[in-house]
């Protein structure tokens, strides 16, 4: 099949050409070369088994080119046949172009073609070397998602390619969340900045003429390829096909899909240099920092081939072709189950590619993190036989990504002790009143508050608070409406004067977008009389001795940050009410009623009351316990996103 058996090679020795010839028939993408005499003449056309499975002929078959035309769409060899002309005559040493294959079994295949040339001293073409990739499953996501919006949104999501939208003054509209892992910057940093910005100088040229032949025709039926900055200052080798649309404003503008061919491109330029010099060959994935493993799909892995750069890991290739080890012995004990088991999966589920991160144990003991990107090998029947791995050591980032996770979690926790220090951890000891409260931040640190404070030697202060959002912007805003409302408390007994000096206080510190709903009681011990105020916040629930239906303490008001005076003060309403003894106020934030099940269901005010209605007899402490039980149950298969806080305050 791929003609290593000629004079040429037999002194490069047995093992070197055996080798060789193991690389090229199991490429996981297809290969083709064809040489020119010196009359140029082009001879059979040499094809490795990849580009048989792709195209749906036999070595012998495909060896004549003109049986790779007749199963080549029209348009697309109308095209090739220019391109090639134009490399013959001396204006490119190569291109790509997005071609269908006809099979004879009535399917169509979409492959990327990637054809370059090796020229003689004299510029005389010598080789052509061609490549083709499979871009079916690429082309298809395409159209499904032109028919469906929401399937276009999943795609933005799950994409591995980058989609993005140039307006017509050169600008990115729209880039999609696959940008910033891929090319890490974030996309705010991209929008309506110019293309030109991003794009290597030497080929801003090159992508401009696309988009503007794109805009012309439509849709593209070829493709390009060009470099994109890394936030990190290096350029990434990205191919790109475009179409075009109509904006809102009935301008057409550009549309793209681009994917990261790097490896691909030093593939390329490695391979075009092993084909002008044919000794060099079997050294090019040797020459890779990352391992080509091919192993048998038999129990424990069996290596049929591995790469020299295995070595880096403490092993010699005939270590595994020895069958001494083998990669499901080398694979880190703890590690081993599930990546059997996600390689089992993934070969039930008749998958072509897949990728792993897994640890590995090296010759000395050691262990390494690596990214194993897998093509798995299928017979004429579907059997998977081979699978073929392209290893790489990813110990630095993953050692990375602990230390900076370990360091944030560390500045978390301290900031969730400081803040657990704020909060009350033994009530007063009021006689005429019990007291109990529940806490539950959704990360280390949260937005929600609540405090027992005095007022006067008969007065306490009884408030809970919510700050909109979450993490550390939304503690420092909480520790600073503790202090002030602690500060403007003292002494004050009216409920709404001393929230207005809070509002004030904290208004012009408050980020934009966020506010603070609060409710504020202040009450009296010898008169059992509470006056209260609600900025914003959740009604407190008033349930009264031997009652199931609860009174809703909602006095109108806004959430403090909002308005910095007037407004806030003129909707402020201070209310009365008279506590009874076992009467039961419930203060709460959102953060409970809104807590929901797997399905969706909120967990809501009346199961709150339900949970806290007869307990006339019961303890607090014990009426807190079985609520939070409750409310974990209820919730328990659902992620939790808000913190959740409720302050009981029971006259006796």
């Amino acid at each position: 099949m791929n003609d290593f058996s000629a004079p040429g090679w037999a002194s490069r020795g047995p093992e070197a050409i055996k080798q060789l010839q193991l690389f090229f028939d199991h490429a996981p993408i297809g290969l083709s070369w064809r040489e020119l005499d010196e009359h140029g003449l082009l001879g059979r056309n040499v094809v490795n088994r990849r580009f048989c499975e792709l195209v749906g002929l036999s070595p012998q078959e495909a060896s004549n080119i003109e049986n790779i035309r007749q199963i080549t769409h029209p348009d697309d060899w109308a095209r090739q046949q220019e391109l090639t002309a134009e490399i013959h005559a001396g204006r490119r040493n190569g291109f790509v172009l997005e071609k269908r294959y006809l099979r004879r079994d009535g399917t169509e295949v979409r492959c990327e073609l990637t054809v370059v040339v090796v020229r003689g001293a004299d510029g005389r073409v010598t080789h052509h070397f061609g490549m083709i990739e499979d871009v079916s499953a690429r082309y298809i996501a395409e159209q499904e998602v032109r028919r469906s919006e929401a399937r276009w949104r999943t795609y933005l999501k799950i994409a591995s390619e980058i989609l993005y939208a140039i307006t017509p003054e050169g600008v990115y509209k729209f880039v999609s969340d696959a940008w910033t892992p891929k090319l890490g910057h974030e996309i705010d940093d991209i929008l309506g900045r110019p293309y030109t910005q991003f794009v290597h100088p030497e080929d801003v040229a090159v992508l401009r003429e696309f988009i503007g032949e794109t805009l012309e025709l439509g849709v593209n039926p070829r493709g390009i390829e060009y470099r994109v900055l890394h936030k990190d200052g290096s350029w990434v080798w990205h191919a790109t096909t475009g179409s075009s649309y109509t904006d809102r404003d009935g301008r057409r503008a550009f549309f793209g899909v681009g994917r990261d061919i790097t490896i691909r491109r030093k593939a390329q330029d490695e391979l075009k240099l092993a084909l002008a010099r044919r000794e060099e060959l079997e050294q090019i994935v040797n020459r890779s920092p990352s391992i080509v493993v091919l192993w048998l799909a038999e129990e424990n892995w069996p290596v049929a081939y591995v790469s020299q750069s295995i070595r880096q890991f403490g092993y010699s290739p005939e270590d595994f072709t020895g069958r001494r080890l083998s990669f499901r012995g080398i694979t880190h004990s703890d590690d081993r189950e599930r990546v059997g088991a996600e390689v089992e999966a993934h070969a039930n589920a008749g998958h072509h590619e897949y990728s792993q991160e897994y640890r590995i144990v090296c010759g000395d003991g050691s262990v390494r993190w690596v990214d194993d990107h897998t093509v798995v090998r299928f017979d004429l029947a579907g059997n998977v036989t081979h699978h073929e791995g392209l290893i790489t050591d990813i110990t630095m980032r993953k050692d990375a990504e602990d230390r900076d996770r370990s360091l944030r979690e560390r500045d978390l926790r301290l900031a969730g002790e400081v803040q657990h220090q704020l909060r009350p951890h033994v009530f007063p000891d009021i006689g005429e009143v019990e007291i109990e409260a529940l806490s539950q931040a959704s990360l280390h640190i949260g937005g929600d508050y609540y405090d027992v404070l005095p007022v006067d030697g008969r007065r306490w202060g009884f408030v809970i608070a919510d700050v909109a959002g979450k993490g550390p912007a939304a503690a420092l805003m909480m520790a600073s409406c503790r202090a002030t409302l602690r500060l403007c408390a003292a002494g004050e007994r009216s409920a709404a004067t001393v929230v207005k000096r809070v509002n004030r206080a904290v208004h012009n510190d408050m980020p934009r977008g966020m506010f603070i709903s609060l409710f504020y009681g202040i009450l009296d011990l010898d008169t059992n009389r509470l006056t209260y105020v609600r900025a914003g916040h959740e009604p407190a629930l008033l349930i009264r001795a031997g009652s199931t239906a609860p009174e809703l303490l909602a006095a109108g008001g806004l959430a403090l940050g909002f308005d910095e005076g007037p407004v806030f003060d003129s909707m402020l309403e201070e209310t009365e009410i008279d506590l009874l003894p076992g009467d039961l106020l419930s203060l709460y934030t959102d953060g409970i009623t809104e807590a929901a099940n797997a399905s969706g269901e909120e967990f809501g005010r009346d199961r709150l009351v339900s949970a806290l209605s007869g307990q006339d007899q019961t303890p607090l402490p014990r009426v807190v316990e079985k609520l939070n039980r409750y409310l974990r149950q209820f919730s328990a298969l659902a992620s939790r996103h808000d913190d959740r806080t409720l302050l009981l305050v029971r006259a006796r």
